[in-house]
């Protein structure tokens, strides 16, 4: 047995890879996936796919006939979790939505990856990654907010939520190990673009309004941006003031230290005086080499990166120790390069079960048994109510996985040193990052402050952490140390490189793994590198480790064990890249017009009054387009190698005919057409919006130091344990007294041990 799901069947009816990568992650996870694809849909070799079905097995069904309905009926029966990424109306069109499954099979957990949600206004518009990237701002943010939006190349709303249906899935499998009862769960990539981005999405009458990201590799914040090197790109990223202390130390640069405009470095620098810092630090790094300046910050414990590709990354001496490019033979594709599981299970490993199937090759072995029910326990309110977590995490990577499973019902502790959270200091971020907790304040290098924290550990169920490396070793909060007091303990821990390896020692923040994994020259192009706006390092590694978590409580329910678990802001750089690193041979460049999209039938186009993205790679949907542009002569260009083929002619011919009238008249022609088509938006209008106040994206609360703030809600919907936002970020100590009390403690201890400098 392998994997925390080895006993889980999924059926896999998604059409898009957003689902199909989110059954995949399940697979990988030890799930006997079930891939169904109908007969009447012509079989088109998409190479993507290969990676997204790896370890699967096929059906095709013809649902037109008794015999087929009927096969899939007993199929349903059978399984546990239903994949798909269909529109509302197309679900129930086809007698396969969850009122019609659930009768068949009231077990059955059934995940909705619709574009926009199954209810609301935008329920049945349809949509995919670039339509759904550009109304959620991504596109505008990355533009740096000015209007003039900037295509970005990594399909982030998808991975963003086939990370999140993987957690909201495994959530719902916990809970009905309880329960005994299946149900329903939305994660729309509408959710899946929020829950990577969530930072972007506060407002307040406190909240300073965000800085702009910069649109070129040099500018921005000077303490957390690009550098050219006489010969390469370094990107230093101070993400405290210690940081920022050690960089001014390392460059001999000590009077900065003393200079109060950069005070309150590194965060808090006026964006009037960051082309202060820039004049003297530009020139600095230009004045040497790329290995120089590595060589110099890194022996000074300064975090920094090359902007690299990925071809280097893959060759990197980390990536090598941790595994993360392993070679699968498809039996299509030859011999293929492809991303590995990124999370680390101690006592069910994840695995890729094989290569992608044959279409249709499982068709006589797939059996029938239907799955025993689940004795009844309890009904939960909450997907993981009753379950105990003790956090000892920081800044996003760390911080966010935990907070999300507040959100799914969890009882957070967040146990912080005096010096707290490093990331308090981003008064803004702290409050997504942290939502949902409690906080406490306990000085672990003593004893009694250990003695605290151990108590904690003993009525706990899951204990994360993302410390350097060695420090909660050195703390005696490490695994082993745990597990002697309490031996069934889940322990999470986040890392920037691995836990062990060359480069183990070394701090990261997001950007670093950005520049280094190659997703910042991809951006850039054959230009300068491009900081993305996304932290996708950060937001990857969180959710991910929240599935982690989430799946060991599974496997342990199920066995009766712990484990330890990892997830690496490396090992998450190939989640939210593996399409990009998987390799075969003849595998064709991606191509790009300008900054604006892959091509012709993929991109943003400026209309007279602003920009607009338009999606039509299908021959139909090409056909559709064409007619609704009056531009019937562009139809023989349906096929998809002839439009490659004239790619720049069509960007020029489409794009003259866009201009000529207004974003929100082509909106109405185009969906009027059944064409997919999205206006350029900012991420802050999503406050604005009927479709994600429908499906629970937003909330509000009372920050401790903002007051009144709008924020995200949450990124999946259950329909009958929904989550939980019941509790604001917390301030440093909040909860000390309250969490002390119910374990026990009177006033006159916690007042003493306050006195003694124990807790805060």
């Amino acid at each position: 047995m392998t994997g925390p799901f080895a006993d889980i069947r999924v059926l896999d009816f998604s059409r898009d890879m957003a689902g199909r990568y989110a059954a995949m992650m399940m697979c990988d996870m030890g799930a006997e996936v079930v891939r169904i694809d109908s007969k009447s849909e012509e079989s088109i070799l998409d190479p993507d796919n290969r990676l997204l079905d790896r370890g699967k097995k096929s059906l095709t069904l013809d649902l037109s006939d008794d015999l087929g309905t009927n096969f899939l009926k007993k199929l349903i029966k059978s399984s546990d979790v239903l994949v798909e990424t269909w529109l509302a109306s197309e679900s129930k069109s086809s007698f396969l939505d969850y009122e019609t499954i659930s009768h068949i099979n009231p077990l059955l957990i059934y995940c909705s990856m619709s574009p926009y949600g199954d209810t609301g206004p935008m329920a049945d518009l349809p949509g995919d990654d670039g339509t759904v990237a550009t109304f959620t701002g991504i596109h505008e943010g990355q533009g740096g907010e000015t209007g003039t939006p900037l295509f970005v190349r990594l399909p982030l709303v998808s991975y963003g939520a086939a990370f999140t249906a993987c957690l909201a899935v495994s959530a719902a499998l916990v809970e009905r190990l309880s329960s005994g009862m299946g149900q329903k769960v939305e994660v729309p990539l509408y959710s899946g673009s929020a829950v990577m981005q969530t930072t972007a999405l506060i407002k307040g009458e406190n909240v300073p309004i965000p800085r702009k990201r910069p649109t070129n590799a040099s500018d921005g914040l000077p303490t957390y941006r690009l550098y050219r090197c006489s010969d390469g790109w370094i990107f230093v990223a101070c993400g405290n003031d210690v940081f920022w202390n050690k960089l001014c130390m390392a460059l001999n640069l000590y009077e900065l230290l003393e200079d109060e405009r950069f005070s309150a470095a590194p965060w808090g620098i006026s964006i009037d005086d960051w082309p202060v810092l820039s004049d003297i630090l530009e020139p600095k790094f230009k004045s040497n080499t790329l290995k120089y300046w590595l060589n110099l910050l890194r022996d000074n414990d300064v975090p920094c990166g090359p902007a690299e590709t990925r071809k280097w990354f893959s060759n990197h001496p980390q990536v090598l120790h941790n595994k993360m490019l392993v070679e699968v033979d498809d039996p299509l594709l030859g011999k293929t390069i492809q991303p590995s599981p990124p999370i680390f299970m101690s006592a069910s490993p994840p695995d890729i079960q094989g290569p992608a199937p044959i279409q249709g090759e499982h068709g006589k072995s797939i059996r029938h048994q239907p799955i025993r029910p689940i004795p009844f326990r309890k009904v939960l309110s909450h997907p993981l109510e009753g379950v105990k977590i003790v956090d000892l995490t920081g800044y996003i990577a760390g911080s966010f996985g935990t907070t999300l499973l507040a959100d799914l019902g969890a009882d957070v502790t967040k146990v912080e040193s005096f010096a707290g959270d490093g990331f308090r200091q981003n008064s803004v971020g702290f409050q997504s990052w942290n939502q949902g907790k409690r906080g406490v304040i306990l000085d672990l290098k003593t004893p009694k402050g250990l003695e605290l924290f151990h108590s904690l550990v003993k009525r706990a169920d899951i204990v994360a952490e993302n410390f350097r490396g060695g420090i909660a070793t050195k703390l005696k909060v490490d695994y082993e140390s745990l597990r002697k007091i309490n031996p069934k303990i889940i322990y999470c821990t986040v890392t920037g490189y691995g836990s062990d390896g060359p480069s183990s020692n070394l701090p990261t923040f997001d950007p670093l793994i950005q520049a280094q994994g190659g997703a910042m020259k991809d951006q850039g192009g054959d230009g300068d590198p491009v900081f993305l706006r996304v932290a996708a390092s950060d937001y990857s590694s969180a959710i991910i480790s929240a599935f982690g978590m989430v799946s060991a409580l599974y496997h342990r329910q199920r066995h009766n064990v712990g484990q330890r678990i990892e997830i690496s802001l490396v090992n998450a750089a190939f989640a939210y890249q593996a399409l990009e690193y998987f390799q075969y041979e003849g595998k064709p460049e991606v191509g790009r017009i300008g900054t604006a999209g892959h091509s012709a039938d993929y991109r943003l186009y400026e209309a007279s009054d602003g920009w607009l993205f338009l999606s039509c790679q299908h021959p139909a949907e090409w056909k559709r387009m064409c007619l609704a542009i009056r531009r019937e002569d562009l139809i023989e260009y349906a096929d998809r190698k002839t439009r490659a083929t004239s790619d720049e002619f069509l960007n020029m011919e489409i794009g003259t005919t866009i201009a000529k009238r207004s974003v929100n008249n082509w909106i109405r022609t185009f969906r009027a057409a059944h064409v997919k088509c999205a206006a350029n938006r900012s991420i802050n209008l999503i406050h604005h919006d009927e479709q994600a106040k429908e499906i629970g994206l937003l909330t509000e609360n009372q920050a401790f130091d903002l007051g009144n703030i709008k924020l995200m809600g949450l990124p999946f919907k259950f329909s009958r344990t929904p989550g939980r936002l019941d509790l604001p970020a917390p301030s440093h100590g909040q909860h000390t007294d309250s969490v002390l009390q119910s374990m026990g403690y009177d006033q006159s201890s916690i007042i003493q041990m306050r006195d003694e400098s124990v807790i805060g």
